[in-house]
């Protein structure tokens, strides 16, 4: 289904050209598109005298794809939310035709009371958010809210669709903690180019967190920063909101590069724990083939923090935030040892389909 985007540099060539002769050239779509750009793919990597290209090619092709994908995407959206808002109507429309006048008057008056309780309670929620941001910066005293940090500083040589997804778990991230009854001060530090500009088009702005370009030893102190890690040794069994940051490797790539955060911790002479997995995998459902200290996304690792800060208890956090994918037994392949899916450092994973902005 074609439909105009509202993001004009998103839309794909004009359907129709008026040539001098006066005649129309064919349709231009997105299918068009990607199918030329495999095609050119194709040939570099079956010509050896471009085969030099055949990485430019393939992000070409990926980039088409992950913007047929997003018009596809906005189009289904619209064409749901259609549906959702007439079903809607017809069903109020429904239940007013079996009502008295004086009933339709008290489940009028009964949703208007729900309304302005959800309104409160938003705006409650959006008090606590706001109180942990402004109290969980550096400085903060004893009643300083959870402080997690997500360090960017890993991401200034990634390629954009890995810059992305990077901006998409920072997303979830804010969004997990602005939901939540007790939020944490959620801070990105080493924040700067590239990904500001890569960040914008996906709603940097409207994230609830703070943002500063100094790294966390310098925002925080070295002798308060914690840094995350499964290659840690020591597990993280509490957590210390008065005194510790919790830093999170701004890390997003498809396969493990063991020892990243480690050595980035040593570097810095900070303490360095990993997320206690393994002394709950058998609770956790991790049996036989299973990582013990599984590479989480950041949104993940975030989830866990704020529900133990919460509930005391990591069996209930970590539960709510290791993916069934990561319980899954590990496969072995004949042509070596298999690695753990999406990720690098304390959390961090991209997809590989093309995501919406």
């Amino acid at each position: 289904m074609a439909e105009k985007s509202n993001c004009p540099h998103l839309e794909p060539e004009k359907d129709k050209r008026i040539s001098e002769g006066g005649a129309t050239e064919p349709e231009t779509t997105w299918n068009d598109i990607i199918d030329k750009a495999n095609t050119q793919f194709n040939g570099s990597v079956l010509n050896p005298s471009t085969s030099g290209r055949s990485h430019t090619k393939r992000d070409e092709v990926w980039e088409a794809r992950r913007r047929f994908n997003n018009l596809r995407r906005r189009e289904k959206a619209k064409v749901s939310h259609k549906a959702r808002v007439e079903a809607a109507r017809v069903a109020q429309e429904a239940l007013e035709a079996s009502m008295s006048a004086e009933q339709w008057a008290e489940w009028r008056e009964a949703q208007e009371a729900e309304r302005v309780q959800r309104i409160a309670a938003e705006a409650a929620q959006a008090e606590r958010l706001a109180a942990a941001l402004a109290t969980g910066g550096p400085g903060a005293g004893p009643d300083s809210a959870l402080r997690i940090v997500i360090d960017c500083s890993f991401s200034p040589e990634s390629p954009p669709k890995e810059l992305r997804s990077l901006c998409k778990q920072i997303e979830n991230s804010s969004a997990i903690n602005k939901r939540y009854p007790r939020p944490a001060c959620l801070t990105l530090t080493s924040w700067g180019e590239p990904l500001a500009s890569a960040a914008a088009p996906c709603g940097a702005a409207g994230w609830r967190l703070v943002k500063l370009e100094e790294g966390p030893a310098e925002a925080f102190g070295p002798t308060a920063v914690v840094v995350l890690s499964p290659d840690a040794a020591e597990p993280l069994l509490d957590l210390d909101s008065e005194r510790c940051v919790y830093v999170i490797g701004g890390i997003v790539d498809r396969t493990h590069r063991k020892g990243l955060t480690l050595k980035y911790a040593e570097a810095r002479q900070v303490e360095c724990r990993r997320l206690p997995i393994a002394e709950h995998a058998e609770q956790l459902g991790l049996g036989k083939g299973t990582r013990k200290c599984p590479v989480l996304n950041i949104d993940d690792v975030v989830k866990a923090l704020i529900i133990f800060h919460d509930t005391r208890d990591w069996v209930r956090a970590l539960d709510a935030a290791i993916p069934i994918r990561k319980r899954k037994p590990q496969t072995t392949s004949s042509s070596g040892p298999s690695v753990s899916p999406q990720g690098a450092g304390p959390g961090a994973g991209t997809v590989p389909e093309p995501e919406a902005e």
